[in-house]
Parts: structure tokens; C-alpha cells; sequence
């Protein structure tokens, strides 16, 4: 009758890789994690807090800040949680997927390493967990760096081909 109850998972930070901005703010700690699309019923943006936005583009355009900023899933690449993934409240389903694929794999204008989880061998989905995520940009001259995490939720619209490991 008094059981428990559901401890609520703080905030947390929230990176969106896009095909032009890296974009990092914070969430609420129930937040789903999905990438929104205009074309898809009852799939609200991703609404993030404290913003910065920076280009990944070869130009120099300083870094903007916002304190609220709604984030469409079309054109991004990763969501990148800064959280301890047991503490998402996906991390169950994002267990599901068991097969991993190693590799070299090319997403919009990126290449990341990691280990992508397949659902079904040789299937690729929507969205796919990776794990062991390294991200570089494949564009000369950008002023963005890399990212490194120990989890992503990558966007499977965007992947070119790959290279397995």
C-alpha cells in the first residue's frame, strides 16, 4: 500500500550532434531520449536548458548561448547523455538490442568507432545504441573537435556505410 517511491534521476547534460551544430544542454532526468521528426505524431522536441551552441562547419561563428532552446531530431547524428547510462530511464530497453557490431561507421559528416547494438544481425534501426563512442568530424578546417563518451543514441537515417572491426 506505502511502497516506495521512484526515486527521480537528477538532470543531466545532453549533447545533440547535428549535421552543422553540436549542441549541449541540460534535460530533466526522466527525459526520453529519441530523435524527434516533423513527420511522426506525438514526437515533441527535446527541450534543453542552458544552452550552447556551437557550428561544426569550417567557419567561425562564435559560440551562441540560450537559456532555453527545443531541439528537432531530422538532421541529428547522436545524443550524446553526460549521465551514467544505468541512471537513464531507457537503459532497459537500450539493453535489448544484444548483437554488437564493431566498426568504423560513417554518419552524415562524421566517423565514429564504437560498438553499435543490433537488434537483429545485419539490421540496422532508427536508433541504435553505441557503445565506446568516439566522434570525429570528416569536414578540413572545421574548429570542432571530437567526442568522446561511453554512450550515444546514434541516428540510423544518417548512416552512410561502414567499416567492421
Amino acid at each position: 500500500m506505502f511502497g516506495k517511491k521512484k526515486q527521480l534521476s537528477p538532470p543531466f547534460v545532453l549533447q545533440v550532434l547535428t549535421t552543422e551544430y553540436l549542441i549541449e544542454g541540460t534535460v530533466e532526468g526522466d527525459t526520453l531520449l529519441y530523435f524527434p521528426a516533423l513527420d511522426i505524431l506525438d514526437s515533441p522536441p527535446l527541450r534543453l536548458t542552458s544552452v550552447q551552441i556551437q557550428t561544426t562547419r569550417p567557419v567561425d561563428i562564435p559560440t551562441r548561448t540560450w537559456t532555453q532552446f527545443m531541439v528537432m531530431g531530422d538532421n541529428a547524428v547522436a545524443l550524446v547523455p553526460r549521465m551514467e547510462i544505468s541512471q537513464l530511464a531507457q537503459y532497459e530497453a537500450w539493453k535489448v538490442p544484444d548483437i554488437p557490431l564493431l566498426g568504423v561507421f560513417y554518419f552524415g559528416p562524421y566517423v565514429m568507432q564504437g560498438k553499435l547494438m543490433l537488434l537483429r544481425d545485419g539490421y540496422f534501426e532508427g536508433e541504435m545504441p553505441m557503445f565506446d563512442v568516439h566522434i570525429a568530424s570528416q569536414i578540413p578546417g572545421t574548429h570542432w573537435g571530437e567526442l568522446h563518451a561511453p554512450f550515444a543514441l546514434v541516428n540510423g537515417r544518417w548512416l552512410h556505410g561502414y567499416e567492421p572491426r
